[in-house]
């Protein structure tokens, strides 16, 4: 919705989504002012005023923003514990990325209530994590939430999930590519890749902040949930990327606990996750009028090509990508598999059990069938 121009602060907006934000905020005709560390300056966001400072820490930054103001902040990278004070009582309105992880069940513990499918905003957040590192980690979210709202009552969480797009911090794609580009026969997929966790293209992400800045008022003290229209598996995601690639790559079904490396690389937070992950966007659908701008297959194309863009992707730059690429190991481990599997299939008996129709079918009126039924 078109309105008056904003006075904008965005912090972060380097990576994957932030440039979307940036463009879209100036399409809307606002001024972007882009707080971050000086890491990554993307061309796409260029034409906008920088302040270089560290928004993970509280002196940084009020020496980079001094008692500036703003109509509107959106907090896509640092400290939100830090960011929501400093800039308390400074802005209309106050936009702050969170994340999936902070959901009780995302991170499996005994007795601790599943994940149901699908995840909507009213689930229960993460509130004792004493004594796991994990759970540690998504209270210190949920807190991170609680900062936000305690600063600025009327502001809007979103919460992301796993995001693709070109510049992201953690190049998913790159462990398929790779493996294509290298000619290599097959790729181990652990638990077969039945693993569903909701993710969104980055355009699509931007989307979601974009529609709460159209619409403030629908967004003030709301949280809501982000994701693309479709939920891949981890097999149907690999599977589009060498469709995509028209390639030939065989995906190697190996439980997770004997694949413990590609378990560890291509499955969330190292596998330590829940197998699903399955977000609800309806809220954000309903009282925001959000819709997607981009079909997942076409974004991820995208990143393809963006793969393929000579100087674009320099994987030594990317020191969260855990895949090391070790061929001579994950040849051994489908080898070791296939020669356990085929001993088992030589030395065990087992029956092949039939197929039965789950109702009676006799052949006569008043009589049972062949199964007593």
């Amino acid at each position: 919705m078109a309105g008056a121009a904003l006075k904008v602060l965005v912090v972060g907006g380097t990576g994957p989504t932030g440039p979307h934000v940036v463009q879209g905020l100036l399409e809307r005709g606002h001024g972007v002012t882009l707080f971050h560390r000086g890491t990554h300056e993307p061309a796409a966001v260029a034409t906008v005023e920088h302040v270089h400072a560290d928004p993970h820490f509280r002196e940084s930054i009020d020496a980079a923003l001094g008692s500036r103001e703003f109509d509107l902040v959106i907090a896509m990278y640092g400290r939100v514990r830090h960011l929501a004070p400093a800039l308390a009582g400074r802005c209309g309105q106050f936009i702050s990325i969170g994340g999936v992880p902070v959901y009780h069940g995302y991170f499996p513990t005994v007795g601790a209530t599943e994940l149901p499918i699908p995840v909507t905003e009213a689930h229960p957040v993460v509130r004792d994590g004493s004594g796991d590192p994990a759970l540690r980690f998504a209270r210190r979210l949920a807190e991170a939430e609680d900062a936000v709202f305690a600063d600025h009552p009327r502001a809007t969480i979103f919460r992301f999930p796993m995001i693709y797009g070109p510049n992201n911090a953690r190049p998913a794609e790159w462990s398929v590519v790779r493996r294509v580009r290298d000619g290599r026969p097959h790729m181990i997929l652990p638990d077969g890749g039945f693993h569903i966790h909701t993710r969104c293209a980055a355009a699509n992400a931007a989307a979601f902040v974009l529609a709460a800045v159209d619409r403030p008022a629908a967004a003030a003290g709301q949280i809501y949930n982000c994701g693309d229209p479709s939920n891949w598996s981890l097999r149907q995601w690999a599977e589009t990327i060498v469709t995509l690639l028209g390639a030939d790559l065989e995906l190697v079904s190996i439980p997770s606990d004997i694949a413990v490396e590609a378990a560890t690389t291509l499955l969330p937070l190292a596998n330590t996750t829940a197998t699903h992950c399955i977000l609800s966007t309806q809220k954000a659908q309903r009282e925001l009028g959000y819709r997607p701008v981009v079909e997942p297959v076409a974004a991820l194309e995208a990143v393809l090509d963006w793969y393929a863009s000579p100087g674009a992707f320099d994987p030594d730059s990317c020191p969260s990508l855990t895949d090391r690429f070790d061929y001579r190991t994950e040849d051994a481990v489908i080898a070791g598999y296939r020669d356990a599997v085929g001993r088992m299939a030589r030395t065990v008996d087992q029956r092949v059990a039939s197929a039965v129709h789950s109702m009676p079918h006799p052949k006569v009126a008043g009589a049972v069938d062949d199964r007593g039924r």
